[in-house]
């Protein structure tokens, strides 16, 4: 039986990839938000692909084995402050991936969740998901940023498995 989901995302990837394989700016764009990472984690993304700017969504999306990481061009036009929010949060999903607990596990902590501080700590995206998955991503944006979070904002992320980023 065909998935046609995982068909949809490889197609989509693998063309997105083919059609900026030699834009000077999306280059450029990775070579730098890879650098700023390289200094915060162990291990990065070899591949991304980059969706037109007027898809301003950047995803990361895990089909079976397989995981997806794209990056919207609007994001190449952000002021610096802003540039790589969506990158480093993108590289958080992509990351927590690796190691990601199981759904009811994710979900049991979440349920457990102080979410009113969570949105006032971290942000208020990052008490959308019902697992945990978006704290996940904006702690480790943060963190990537330099931003200090208290006791129990880190112990949520590391019960949740959030990967481990560099302090300078």
């Amino acid at each position: 039986m065909i998935n046609f989901s995982a068909v949809r995302y490889r197609f989509e990837y693998n063309l997105l990839r083919f059609l900026n394989n030699n834009n000077k700016r999306t280059k450029a764009y990775l070579a730098e938000g890879l650098k700023l990472m390289a200094e915060k984690v162990e291990k990065l993304p070899s591949e991304m692909a980059f969706r037109p700017k007027f898809i301003t969504q950047s995803s990361c999306i895990k089909v079976f084995d397989k995981i997806y990481l794209f990056i919207s061009k609007s994001n190449l036009y952000k002021p610096t402050a802003e540039k790589f929010d969506s990158f480093f949060h993108e590289i958080g999903h992509w990351l927590h991936f690796q190691d990601l607990p199981p759904i009811s596990e994710r979900r049991s902590i979440w349920h457990n969740a102080d979410l009113n501080k969570i949105k006032k700590d971290v942000s208020e995206y990052s008490i959308t998901s019902d697992d945990g998955r978006e704290f996940v991503a904006e702690v480790f944006k943060g963190l990537v940023k330099g931003k200090k979070y208290d006791a129990y904002i880190m112990s949520l992320y590391k019960k949740l498995k959030g990967p481990k980023v560099k302090q300078s």
